[in-house]
């Protein structure tokens, strides 16, 4: 926070720029050039030629002096620029952030403290670029590389989904769905986040995200049921409630057992480790 202020303040009042917001890049002339050039993955890194394979939607965003949103431009997999963004500039200082991930609709981006994916938009693999940026005489062309700021909790049951559900809905609370881009992409509010999963696929695996709060020592509280629509008349068919499931920043927490038709007074068992691409903790319920 104390960055950005310092950031605005040192651009001289002549400086001040004349220029609104936009959803859309500068067309014609343009003196920045951005690119995603990496995503820090682990244990590997992601080059430009994959950006569709790590995310579906791309949002650059910048920001004046005064902490105001000046430009937005946000990208789906498929256009034709998909990960590239130009943009003309008056010379002076601002705030460069970069989201991507693969949610049903970009997060809220007005304030660079305070940017939120809601339950509508869903919660995914999000990967963040947030640092100042100088316009000068000369253009800037510049290649970003991207950090995941985001946690994932991983289910896999050991029993069947209820005979007659519908869908499945992982209700979770603990860790947040805004971020700070400013202070390194931490959490800042704490959330009542939700993820809808229908039975006719995938059964075995789910996996659901939120974005850890600063210290890493976030729990999650999730409660998961299962639901019967007949004519708009939704029962449901079972319940199970899990507490204390940590989660950490680029890790996977696991959690093993009885889903849906869960074991009285059930014993957690916690290991940790620090790979993204393997289980990275382990929570047998």
């Amino acid at each position: 926070m104390a960055f950005v202020c310092g950031m605005m303040l040192c651009v001289a009042s002549c400086e001040k720029m004349n220029v609104t917001n936009t959803d859309s890049g500068d067309k014609g002339e343009a003196n920045v050039r951005l690119s995603v050039g990496s995503f820090e993955l682990e244990p590997f890194s992601a080059t430009r030629t994959m950006v569709s394979d790590v995310c579906s939607r791309i949002s650059f965003l910048v920001y004046d002096r005064n902490g105001d949103r000046i430009r937005k431009l946000d990208q789906q997999v498929g256009d034709a620029d998909f990960g590239q963004a130009d943009f003309l500039l008056a010379q002076g200082r601002y705030f460069l952030v970069v989201t991507a991930h693969s949610g049903l609709g970009n997060p809220t981006s007005t304030n660079a403290q305070k940017i939120a994916f809601t339950n509508k938009t869903g919660f995914t693999d999000t990967f963040l670029y947030a640092d100042s940026l100088t316009v000068g005489d000369t253009d800037v062309e510049q290649s970003l590389n991207l950090r995941r700021i985001v946690a994932m909790v991983r289910f896999l049951p050991i029993d069947a989904v209820p005979v007659g559900a519908d869908s499945i809905r992982f209700h979770y609370t603990g860790g947040s769905g805004t971020f700070d881009a400013v202070a390194g992409g931490w959490g800042v509010v704490n959330s009542e986040q939700m993820q809808w999963y229908g039975v006719s696929g995938k059964t075995n695996q789910f996996d659901i995200y939120t974005i850890p709060h600063e210290g890493d020592d976030d729990q999650l509280k999730v409660k998961v049921n299962t639901y019967h629509d007949t004519a708009g008349d939704i029962s449901i068919l079972s319940e199970c409630e899990i507490e204390g499931i940590p989660v950490k920043r680029n890790h996977i927490t696991t959690c093993r057992g009885y889903l849906f038709s869960p074991v009285f007074q059930q014993k957690f068992n916690i290991t940790i480790d620090d790979v993204w691409d393997n289980d990275s903790i382990t929570f047998n319920f």
